[in-house]
């Protein structure tokens, strides 16, 4: 169900947002009903070991770019639901009501970013574009209020923060210890547990759930496989490049 992830050619931070993502998507859902607690905990865990891992390399990718990008995208969320807010007093009783659909999404816990760390904001603003992408009512409130600019400005500074933040991963090169071969390991584990898993339910219970988790879950493998082959193809370009210069 979940589609083949480049684990081989994985950094650490790739190892990292992928848990954190994929943790974010598991705590949508009804752990109970779906019985989703074992796979949860795994995947949690993985996430956290890792994190306590990489606690220097995060501190290296902070640099005065990196917080400006990331003051950027608060501001940029801030003008979006400030605008957002506004269109929920305003004198038009349609408009009114299209703002109001879309705070009840704004206003949900995930959705309080400013104290989130780099990786759990990402992966909140993520899921919070996905769910408006893929939403036909939220799609049009957005456009009805008249939010579009907000939104795309919103998006924009999102991908200026991740891009920037792959190309300080790169410049770390990401020579993980032994504790954090470790902890990618914990991950792979996880997520292969969790794929094994949403399979074995689906076909006892049925439940289009798991299915649906498995879609959110391949919308993050392919982020992370562009992130690798983007990442492999410049190396290769590079290194062409060298021999070139050098012959």
């Amino acid at each position: 169900m979940i589609n083949k992830i480049k684990f081989y050619l994985m950094h650490l931070a790739e190892y990292l947002l992928l848990s954190t993502k994929v943790s974010s998507i598991l705590n949508k859902y009804d752990e109970t009903e779906l019985q989703l607690t074992v796979a949860k905990t795994k995947v949690q865990q993985s996430s956290d070991y890792l994190q306590n891992n990489m606690k220097l390399v995060k501190a290296n990718l902070r640099t005065e770019e990196m917080l400006n990008l990331d003051a950027n995208r608060d501001n940029a969320w801030k003008s979006f639901n400030y605008f957002v807010l506004s269109q929920a007093y305003c004198l038009n009783a349609e408009k009114r009501e299209y703002a109001n659909k879309l705070l009840t999404l704004i206003r949900t816990p995930e959705m309080r970013i400013y104290k989130m760390g780099y990786q759990d904001e990402t992966a909140s603003l993520i899921n919070f574009f996905n769910r408006i992408d893929s939403n036909p009512e939220f799609a049009e409130a957005i456009e009805k209020i008249s939010a579009q600019q907000r939104y795309t400005q919103l998006k924009t500074a999102q991908k200026a923060f991740t891009d920037k933040e792959a190309e300080r991963v790169d410049e770390e090169a990401d020579k993980p210890n032994a504790k954090g071969k470790e902890a990618a390991r914990q991950v792979r584990e996880s997520i292969e547990s969790l794929n094994r898993f949403l399979a074995v339910m689906k076909d006892m219970t049925g439940k289009e759930e798991y299915d649906k988790i498995a879609a959110e879950v391949n919308e993050v493998v392919v982020e992370i496989n562009s992130r690798v082959n983007s990442r492999t193809t410049r190396h290769r370009n590079a290194k062409e490049e060298e021999e070139v210069t050098e012959n």
